[in-house]
């Protein structure tokens, strides 16, 4: 009886290795990523928590990026307080299912404005791919970067197709601090 007792932990903890995956991460590197700054059309689907030292929001958020607009969508659980928010390169609208405001102006201040907390959408638009913001200085460091005084960690990374893309990543800067998971990339 204790041989089979033994056997029984023994296989119950092999199959648990099994759980974890024995695939190496790849690490992050900027120059392998860079051709993504020409990608014209992407959408994931993920979650955000952006927070400083006033303020704190966590929620799933949805943006599609093509050409001539970027469309981020942010909702809390259940699909409470749902935001949308679209830009373009004449004006921002924010719509809270209430009232659906236009701006003009730059859009990281419009859409910190509005959310109370700074979220750099100019530079997010490149940072979420995995690369910097182009003609942008930018200072290249163990897993991420810095720019705009922004420093931008890669966390892990997912493969689609035979791209290498971000899956967690975070971004910070003096007291506002933004976390991304994406779980769903589309490429077209």
């Amino acid at each position: 009886m204790r041989r089979f007792t033994i056997w029984v932990l023994l296989m119950l903890s092999l199959n648990a290795c099994s759980l974890f995956s024995d695939k190496p991460v790849e690490a992050y590197q900027l120059e392998r990523m860079r051709h993504l700054q020409a990608l014209a059309n992407w959408a994931f689907e993920g979650r955000v928590a952006l927070s400083n030292e006033k303020d704190s929001i966590s929620a799933a958020i949805s943006w599609r990026h093509n050409a001539e607009r970027d469309e981020i969508e942010l909702s809390g659980p259940l699909a409470q307080g749902r935001v949308a928010i679209s830009v373009t390169a004449e004006k921002v609208v924010v719509d809270d299912g209430e009232n659906r405001r236009e701006y003009s102006g730059r859009v990281d201040e419009v859409v910190s404005e509005q959310l109370g907390v700074d979220m750099p959408v100019s530079s997010l638009r490149y940072w979420v791919l995995g690369v910097n913001e182009p003609l942008q200085t930018v200072v290249e460091q163990g897993g991420g970067f810095l720019q705009n005084g922004w420093q931008v960690s890669y966390r892990e990374l997912q493969r689609l197709s035979s791209e290498l893309l971000p899956k967690r990543m975070s971004v910070e800067k003096n007291k506002t601090r933004i976390k991304l998971i994406i779980d769903q990339w589309t490429l077209s």
